[in-house]
């Protein structure tokens, strides 16, 4: 008797496989529902960067030691450092090439001398975002547009922010730092967009990019 009641309660080999075959559907969908939940870390990377260059920006064309309104010459961009303006990055000063007055103490205590002089109009963005992004390690603003500047300290790579080209200046931020990232476009009025295509990034790459981007500015009903 109770063998045959064992042999009812037993499972056949159909029946197992089933059973294990809609465990295996039901797990896949539960995957795909926690992959779609999960962030993604090179989104959330990006733009974070993006917002603290966006913050960068708008601090330095609201310094008027820095962002001169007045003053624009063909070829320069006007929040380029005019004047007295300088970056003070891990406690060495970095004066403007066209200081005013190198050999006098301006109102802040800071004194400027021929040596400090290593801000040129190229390169000045560069500098003030390493004055203003926390970095580890060094930077290096004098290198051309494939050059890492610096790395911050949640691990994101900037590169090419060392040149200016025209009204705009096209960086790299990459949250993996392996030399490709997303281009990010600055213009001189302190705009910034995510162009569809930029130097040096992958293309596919890029186009997440701009979809990041343009889920941030839309409306959530």
């Amino acid at each position: 008797m109770n063998k045959e009641k064992l042999k009812k309660a037993a499972f056949t080999l159909a029946e197992t496989l089933l059973t294990l075959t809609i465990i295996g559907v039901i797990m896949a969908l539960m995957l795909r529902s926690i992959s779609r939940v999960n962030p993604d870390k090179d989104k959330i990377l990006f733009i974070k960067s993006y917002h603290a260059i966006e913050e960068s920006v708008a601090n330095i064309i609201t310094d008027a030691s820095k962002y001169d309104q007045n003053t624009e010459e063909e070829g320069d961009f006007s929040y380029i450092p005019l004047g007295t303006a300088f970056a003070k990055i891990n406690g060495t000063i970095y004066c403007t090439e066209n200081w005013e007055n190198p050999e006098t103490e301006d109102e802040g205590g800071i004194k400027c001398d021929e040596a400090n002089k290593k801000i040129k109009q190229k390169n000045a963005l560069c500098y003030f975002l390493a004055e203003q992004i926390n970095f580890i390690g060094g930077f290096s603003c004098e290198g051309g547009k494939d050059e890492l500047n610096f790395k911050s300290t949640n691990g994101v790579c900037f590169y090419g922010w060392g040149e200016f080209s025209g009204e705009s200046i096209t960086g790299r931020v990459d949250p993996t730092c392996k030399g490709k990232g997303y281009g990010i476009t600055v213009y001189k009025e302190g705009k910034m967009t995510v162009p569809s295509t930029a130097d040096g990034v992958d293309a596919e790459m890029q186009k997440d990019a701009v979809r990041w981007m343009e889920e941030q500015t839309q409306i959530k009903n």
